[in-house]
C-alpha cells in the first residue's frame, strides 16, 4: 500500500527542513558534522574466499559508480585512490589469507575529515569468525535521496549489498558523519542524537558487533532481518499481517531475509516533533530481538558529554511506547482498544476513545481502575 499523493509530496520537504535544522545545529560546533545516509550490514564467513570475492565486487561497483567523489583508500596503509592503486588492493584482497583479518575502505575524505562517500569492511580472521561478525558499511550524502529516483536507487543498493554479503541483519538510515580519526567528536553526535531521534548512532559498529551476534540493533529507515530473525518473529506472513495497517511500512525480500522500510523517506524527527509512527510500529515488532545488553554506544565519553550506559539504554528504547496509565471509572477512555479491570474477573472489553469507563455495583467508582491491554501483534 502507498501513502496518498499529498502525503507523499510533502515528505521530501519535511526531510529537507529537518536536515537543514540539524546541519545548523551541527555548524555551531567545530568541526561541522555531515548528515549522511548509512548502510551497515553484519554478516558471516567474511574470511572465506567466496565472501571476499563478493566484497571485492561490492567495492568495484561502488568505485565505478562514485569514482569522481572518491579520493582515498586504506588497505594496510592510507594512500591516494587511483585506478592503479585500487586495482592493486583488489588483487591483494582476493589473494588474502583467511587467517588474516580484512580491513579495507575507499572514501571521499581522509580520516581527519568527515566523508560524503565511503565504503568500508571489517572481516575477522578464520580463528575469530565463530565469535564475531563481519561488517560492511556504505555511506552516501543524505541529499542523494533528493535526486531523481534517489530513494529507488538507494533501495537497489541496499538490496544488492544484502544479497552480496548474505546479511544476517543491519540497517539503513540517517547518521551524523564525523571525522574518523578519534573520539573527541563524539559529544557532537551525542547532542544531535538527543535532539533527533531518527538519527542512527553509528560511531562504532565494529565495536558493537560482539553484542549483535544473536540480536539486532533496532529500527531504522530500513531494517534488515536475516531468515533466522524472521523466523524468531513468527515468519514473514505474520510480520506482514501485524504491520498491514501501516501503509507507509513496506517489505522487500532479499536472498537471505527481509528488508522492512519505515516510511517513503527516512525520518529525522526533531525538537518537539512526535516520533515517526512508522518507526514506532516497526520498533514494536522488532523489540523481542533487539539487543538487551546495550552497553555503551560511546566507549569513552569525555567529561560526561557522551553516551553513558544509562543514556545508551534510553536511546535504544527511544521508539518504545510508554505504558498507558490506568483510568478510573467515570473518566473518559483515552485510547480506543481493549481494557480490563482487576476489580472484576473476565472484564476485558472494547472501548472507544471518549467513552466513559464504567464502575461495578459492588465498588465505588473511585476504587475501580481500568487498565489498557494491547494484545495486537
Amino acid at each position: 500500500m502507498l501513502q496518498t499523493v499529498p502525503e507523499a509530496v510533502g515528505i521530501p520537504g519535511r526531510l529537507k527542513d529537518q536536515a537543514n535544522q540539524l546541519l545548523a545545529d551541527a555548524a555551531q560546533c567545530r568541526p561541522a558534522a555531515r548528515l549522511g545516509l548509512m548502510t551497515t550490514l553484519y554478516f558471516k564467513h567474511g574470511h572465506t574466499e567466496q565472501i571476499r570475492r563478493r566484497i571485492e565486487e561490492c567495492f568495484t561497483h561502488f568505485y565505478d559508480t562514485f569514482r569522481s567523489a572518491l579520493d582515498w583508500q586504506s588497505y594496510q596503509r592510507l594512500r591516494k585512490l587511483s585506478p592503479s592503486s585500487f586495482s592493486i588492493c583488489r588483487r591483494q584482497v582476493l589473494e588474502s589469507s583467511p587467517d588474516e583479518p580484512l580491513l579495507w575502505s575507499i572514501s571521499s575524505a581522509r580520516p581527519v575529515e568527515a566523508a560524503t562517500h565511503c565504503m568500508s569492511v571489517m572481516a575477522p580472521s578464520q580463528s575469530q569468525a565463530a565469535t564475531d561478525h563481519s561488517c560492511l558499511k556504505m555511506l552516501l550524502p543524505w541529499s542523494f535521496l533528493m535526486e531523481r529516483d534517489g530513494a529507488r536507487v538507494y533501495e537497489g543498493w541496499i538490496k544488492y549489498l544484502c544479497n552480496q554479503t548474505q546479511a544476517e541483519h543491519g540497517y539503513g538510515g540517517l547518521v551524523c558523519v564525523l571525522p574518523g580519526d578519534g573520539l573527541r567528536y563524539l559529544p557532537l553526535e551525542y547532542e544531535l542524537a538527543r535532539n533527533y531521534i531518527g538519527l542512527m548512532v553509528d560511531a562504532g559498529p565494529h565495536m558493537e558487533s560482539l553484542r549483535l551476534l544473536d540480536r539486532i540493533k533496532g529500527v531504522s529507515w530500513y531494517s534488515v532481518l536475516g531468515n533466522r530473525f524472521v523466523h524468531q518473529l513468527g515468519g514473514s506472513d505474520r510480520l506482514r499481517s501485524v504491520l498491514s495497517t501501516h501503509s507507509d511500512v513496506v517489505f522487500h525480500t532479499y536472498e537471505n531475509g527481509l528488508m522492512i522500510r519505515a516510511g517513503v523517506l527516512p525520518a529525522l524527527g526533531g525538537k518537539s516533533e512526535a516520533p515517526s509512527s512508522a518507526y514506532v510500529a516497526v520498533n514494536k515488532v522488532l523489540k523481542p530481538i533487539r539487543v538487551q545488553d546495550t552497553g555503551c554506544l560511546h566507549p569513552c565519553p569525555g567529561r560526561g558529554i557522551g553516551f553513558t550506559e544509562q543514556s545508551t539504554a534510553q536511546w535504544y528504547a527511544r521508539f518504545d511506547e510508554k505504558p498507558m496509565a490506568s483510568v478510573r471509572a467515570g473518566q473518559p477512555c483515552p485510547q480506543t482498544g481493549h481494557w480490563f479491570s482487576s476489580a472484576m474477573a473476565r472484564s476485558r472489553r472494547f472501548f472507544n476513545k471518549g467513552e466513559v469507563m464504567p464502575a461495578f455495583e459492588h465498588l465505588k467508582a473511585e476504587r475501580t481502575q481500568w487498565f489498557w491491554t494491547d494484545f495486537s501483534g
